[in-house]
């Protein structure tokens, strides 16, 4: 059953699979978000190969 907490609740602590031990998560609306611990992702995965492959046709326009 998942673990509910109060308005006040700023963090808490629990198990982080990112980082392998018990660490501070946030707390959102009552719920446990993001470890605290470690920088979470600032972009996903698809934005940064956008953001890659961008780059390198500025690097090297088409010539036609």
């Amino acid at each position: 059953m998942p673990e509910h907490f109060t308005k006040n609740t700023l963090e808490c602590t629990a198990w982080c699979e990112h980082c392998g031990r018990m660490t501070q998560h946030a707390v959102s609306n009552g719920r446990r978000g993001r470890c605290l611990e470690h920088e979470a992702a600032q972009f996903s995965k698809k934005q940064l190969a956008r953001r890659e492959r961008l780059s390198k046709q500025d690097q090297n326009p088409t010539l036609f």
